[in-house]
C-alpha cells in the first residue's frame, strides 16, 4: 500500500523503487564480515534470511522480526519441501536480506544503504518499529512479504514471479484483480514514468495483498477500512472465498506458490511477539 510517513518502500537494484530513496550511494560504509556497518550495527539469521537493524532498534524487536518470519516457515501437510528447500536455499545463497528501522524515514537522515558485502542488491524496503497491536502486525507481515515475494520467490522462480513479464502468472493474476475493479492502483500513477519501477511496485504490492487476504489477515493486521467490506480502498478481497470468487488466478497462483512454501502465521503468537 502506498503511503508516506513511517513506512516507505526502498528497493535496490533490479528490486529498488522507492517511495522516499534513491538506493545505494558510492558513499556506503564500510563493512565488516558479516554485512554490518555503521548503518546497520546489529544482525540476526533467521531461517537463511539475514536481518540487519538500525542502531536505535532494540534488538529485543529484532528477534521478534525473525519469530514471525519463522512462523510463517512452519512445517504442514501443505507445505512442498522440495519448493521450501529450494526457496531457503536461494535466500541463503543469494544473501536475501530485511532491512529494519525505528519510527519512519525521517527518523534518519540517511535511508539509501544497505548492508555491506556479501550482502549487495538483494533487499527490498524496511520494516519499522513502530509501537504495538495492529498497526506493527501489518508493518512487520507487509514487509516481510515484500521480501519474500518481491526478492525469494522472484529469485527462487524468475519466470513465474517475473514483474516484468506481462504474460507471466503473477502479472496476469494482477491484471485480473485490476480489470474486476478490486485493485484499484490510481495511487501509483506517479510511477508510470518508469514502466520497469511501475510493474515492480504493482505486483510487489498485489502480491502482499492476495497473500494477506489468503490468510484471513486483513483484520487481523488492520487493514480493513470503513465502507470497503472486508477489504480496503486499494484492495477489495479481504477474505479467502472472496479471492477464490473474484480472483481465481490469484488463487491459483497462491496454490501454486505461496501455500507450498509459506504457512499461515498463528495469531497466538504473532500477537505475544506486537502487543
Amino acid at each position: 500500500m502506498k503511503r508516506t510517513g513511517a513506512v516507505s518502500v526502498l528497493l535496490f537494484s533490479l528490486f529498488l523503487w522507492s517511495c522516499g530513496g534513491e538506493g545505494t550511494t558510492d558513499s556506503d560504509p564500510v563493512g565488516n564480515a558479516n554485512g554490518t556497518n555503521s548503518m546497520f550495527t546489529q544482525k540476526i539469521t533467521q531461517n537463511g534470511l539475514a536481518i540487519f537493524g538500525r542502531e536505535d532498534v532494540s534488538s529485543s524487536f529484532l528477534t521478534k522480526v525473525g519469530e514471525a518470519y519463522e512462523a510463517m516457515l512452519q512445517t504442514s501437510s501443505i507445505i512442498d519441501i522440495a519448493m521450501r528447500n529450494s526457496y531457503n536455499s536461494t535466500i541463503s545463497a543469494q544473501y536475501v536480506y530485511q532491512r529494519v528501522g525505528k519510527d519512519g524515514p525521517s527518523n534518519y537522515s540517511q535511508m539509501d544503504g544497505g548492508a555491506s558485502t556479501p550482502y549487495g542488491d538483494n533487499a527490498v524496503d524496511y520494516i519499522f518499529q513502530i509501537g504495538s497491536g495492529a498497526d506493527q502486525i501489518g508493518e512487520v507481515l507487509e514487509h516481510l512479504l515484500h521480501t519474500v515475494t518481491a526478492v525469494g520467490f522472484k529469485l527462487t522462480f524468475p519466470t513465474t514471479w517475473d514483474f516484468n513479464n506481462t504474460d507471466s502468472q503473477l502479472y496476469v493474476a494482477m491484471q485480473e484483480a485490476i480489470d474486476a475493479g478490486d485493485y484499484n492502483i490510481t495511487s501509483y500513477a506517479d510511477r508510470e514514468i518508469d514502466p520497469e519501477g511501475y510493474r515492480h511496485i504493482l505486483t510487489q504490492e498485489y502480491a502482499y495483498w492476495l497473500i494477506l487476504a489468503e490468510w484471513d489477515y486483513f483484520a487481523f493486521a488492520g487493514k480493513v477500512e470503513a465502507g470497503h467490506g472486508n477489504g480496503n480502498s486499494e484492495f477489495k478481497l479481504g477474505k479467502p472465498a472472496e479471492i477464490i470468487t473474484r480472483n481465481p488466478l490469484g488463487h491459483k497462483l497462491y496454490q501454486d506458490y505461496a501455500e507450498k512454501i509459506l504457512s499461515i502465521p498463528n495469531k497466538t503468537l504473532i500477537t505475544s511477539l506486537f502487543h
